[in-house]
């Protein structure tokens, strides 16, 4: 795959029988952030558009889409599987639920069936998100940019309220584009035991960690499979986003400080360039339950270092 090129991250697949995923009905990472309980609630990203710029549109009996366009040069359906995995995580309603099952689905096929793409076809996908006035966009995908078309836009979606959540990378290097740009969340995994992936990528830019190993979703012909990525730890942020914006619409630095202030620590206290500011909690996010953050010295400290790289520091891939 040529290096130019926007394209998935390296994922792994295992598919699963029927029977089990059935038995399971979501996946251990929903289950961590206790989704059912603030579905409870009557929070289930009603209303709320979501965009997933991604490899097609979903074939899933759990999977219902809102809008759909195609940007790539191959046929809309998605034959790759990947946005049909990242689209159910968000917003299946089905026998299996997505974080947040009433949202309104919308796809923009930006990546071909051998999941890369051309970089133009990335910038159609957020000005027609942004056209269809969606609310939080998800990018499981990036590569090495060197344009400087695609940063001005997502700017101007930042200004205007719209959350922009970008896969951090699965190489255990450096933050893909457009995850490093200062205008997106930039989003790494976690296993089971909530310890970093080691595939994760990390950098200056990269904000919150989640679930993303091994996590159950939706896949080809109505089943259901385990997939490993960051591509997977970003829909399940992208959900929790979601579900915030049914309650109170937040800017992109009330979602950043929102992020610092009710994450779990990993290893060390704040903020640091290998795992952001932690991993997702979401009831404290949402506010549905207290945080009790221990604003100490080093967390401060962390808070400034986490500014100045973010914001002030180098640009990376910036105009």
């Amino acid at each position: 795959m040529r290096k130019d090129r926007l394209h998935l991250p390296p994922y792994r697949v295992e598919r699963v029988p029927m029977a089990l995923a059935q038995e399971e009905l979501s996946n251990w990472g929903m289950r961590r952030m206790r989704i059912k309980e603030i579905w409870e609630k009557g929070i289930e990203g009603k209303g709320v558009r979501v965009a997933i710029l991604d490899t097609g549109l979903p074939n899933h009996p759990d999977i219902e889409i809102e809008k759909s366009v195609n940007f790539s040069d191959d046929p809309i359906r998605d034959k790759n599987l990947h946005s049909t995995w990242v689209t159910g995580c968000i917003g299946a309603d089905g026998r299996f639920k997505g974080i947040a099952p009433k949202c309104k689905l919308y796809i923009a096929k930006i990546l071909g069936d051998d999941g890369s793409g051309d970089w133009t076809w990335l910038e159609k996908g957020l000005l027609w998100a942004e056209q269809e006035e969606c609310e939080v966009i998800n990018v499981s995908a990036g590569g090495d940019y060197t344009g400087t078309r695609i940063q001005p836009i997502l700017k101007r979606l930042a200004d205007k309220g719209i959350i922009v959540v970008c896969a951090g990378g699965n190489e255990a290097n450096t933050l893909l584009f457009p995850a490093n740009n200062k205008h997106t969340v930039a989003v790494g995994a976690i296993n089971k035991l909530g310890e970093k992936a080691p595939f994760s990528n990390f950098g200056p830019r990269l904000v919150i960690m989640a679930p993303g190993v091994e996590l159950l979703g939706c896949w080809l012909d109505g089943s259901y499979a385990k997939v490993s990525g960051t591509s997977m730890a970003t829909p399940m942020v992208s959900g929790v986003l979601t579900l915030e914006e049914q309650k109170h619409a937040l800017s992109l630095t009330e979602a950043i400080l929102r992020f610092a202030f009710t994450s779990e620590e990993i290893e060390r206290v704040g903020w640091e360039p290998d795992s952001g500011w932690g991993t997702i909690a979401a009831h404290e996010f949402l506010l549905l339950k207290k945080f009790n953050k221990q604003i100490t010295m080093d967390w401060a400290m962390s808070l400034a270092m986490f500014i100045f790289a973010y914001y002030v520091g180098e640009e990376e891939q910036e105009v």
